[in-house]
C-alpha cells in the first residue's frame, strides 16, 4: 500500500456522507470526474471496494464504513492542527473570519468594522452573514456573535450586554391607525412577523399573547426587510431598542409591555484563544459592541 492521500481521504469522507459524487462534488468545490478518479485510485491503493455503485448512486460497503469512524477522527485532527497554527501566530497581519446574523451584521458591524480597518490596516476582514450556527471548530469562523449561550466546552464565551427588544411602528403608520393601548388592540393591527420561521409565534406562545398566525399580515424571514416594511409604514413588529436612534421614523410603542431580552455573545474556540489577531479583534468587538447597546 502507498502513502495514502489526505485528500482522497477527506473526498472518500464526503462522498459516503452524500452518496452522491455530484453532491459530494459540490461541497468540496471540485469536479464530479475528479472525485470519481480520486474514489478509484483510492480504492485500487487500499485493495477494497469502498462503494456499490449503481444508477441510484452510491451505497458504501460494509468495508468502506469500518473506515468511516477514522476518517472522521481524522478530520477532528487536522481541525485541531489547524487551530493550533492559528493560534500561534504573533503577528497581526492575515484573516479574520465573523460569523453574524442578518440585523447584527447590517446594523452593527459596519461602523465597527470601519474604525476596526483604521486602527488595524493590516487585518481583512471576512464577515459571514447567517441565522445558522457556524461551526467554530471547523473554522467556519474565527469569531461568532451569537444570541444564545454555547455549551460546547471547547468554546470560550464572553456575554455582552442583553439587547432589549420593543415594539415599534413608524410614525407615518400610527397617523393613519389608532395607536394601540393594549396588546390585544396591537394584534389587531397589520403585524410584520417571520414567514417560515416559526419562532416568533412560539416565543409569543410562551408568554402568553393572544396571538396566531394569520395575525402577521406581512410576512418574511429576512429580519432587515421586517424593519424596513416597519419604517415604511407596513405595520408593527418586534425589533432592537438600540436600533431606534438609526431609524428616527419608528417609534415605540407599547413601552410597558415586557418582552424577554436577547442574549448577546461573543464566542470563539478555545484553541486560537491567544492568537493576537483574533484577540485584538475580540476585544475590539466588546468595547464597541458594548458601547452600541448601551447607549
Amino acid at each position: 500500500m502507498k502513502n495514502l492521500s489526505w485528500e482522497f481521504i477527506q473526498s472518500f469522507a464526503e462522498v459516503a456522507k452524500f452518496g452522491s459524487l455530484s453532491k459530494a462534488a459540490i461541497a468540496l468545490n471540485t469536479s464530479q470526474p475528479t472525485l470519481s478518479r480520486q474514489m478509484s485510485a483510492l480504492e485500487k491503493n487500499i485493495g477494497i471496494t469502498l462503494f456499490d455503485r449503481s444508477t441510484q448512486g452510491l451505497k458504501i460497503t460494509k468495508a468502506g464504513s469500518r473506515l468511516i469512524e477514522s476518517c472522521e477522527a481524522m478530520q477532528r485532527n487536522a481541525e485541531h492542527f489547524s487551530r493550533i497554527a492559528a493560534s500561534s501566530t504573533l503577528s497581526l497581519a492575515g484573516n479574520i473570519r465573523i460569523s453574524a446574523n442578518e440585523v447584527i451584521g447590517l446594523y452593527y458591524l459596519p461602523e465597527i468594522i470601519a474604525k476596526f480597518n483604521q486602527q488595524y490596516p493590516e487585518v481583512t476582514v471576512e464577515i459571514e452573514i447567517s441565522n445558522q450556527q457556524t461551526s467554530l471548530s471547523k473554522r467556519e469562523a474565527d469569531i461568532a456573535l451569537r444570541m444564545f449561550r454555547p455549551t460546547q466546552t471547547n468554546l470560550i464565551a464572553k456575554r455582552l450586554p442583553d439587547i432589549k427588544l420593543n415594539f415599534v411602528a413608524s410614525k407615518t403608520y400610527l397617523l393613519n391607525n389608532a395607536e394601540p393601548k393594549t396588546l390585544q388592540e396591537a394584534f389587531e393591527h397589520n403585524l410584520i412577523g417571520y414567514d417560515h420561521d416559526l419562532q416568533f409565534l412560539k416565543a409569543v406562545k410562551q408568554l402568553g399573547w393572544p396571538i396566531v398566525e394569520e395575525n402577521i399580515r406581512n410576512k418574511t424571514d429576512f429580519l432587515p426587510l421586517q424593519i424596513e416594511l416597519a419604517r415604511k409604514g407596513g405595520g408593527i413588529t418586534v425589533t432592537h431598542n438600540n436600533l431606534l436612534k438609526q431609524f428616527p421614523e419608528l417609534q415605540i410603542i407599547l413601552a410597558g409591555t415586557e418582552i424577554p431580552s436577547l442574549e448577546f455573545w461573543l464566542v470563539c474556540h478555545a484553541d486560537v484563544q491567544h492568537n493576537q489577531r483574533i484577540r485584538v479583534m475580540m476585544d475590539f468587538l466588546t468595547l464597541h459592541l458594548r458601547d452600541e447597546i448601551q447607549k
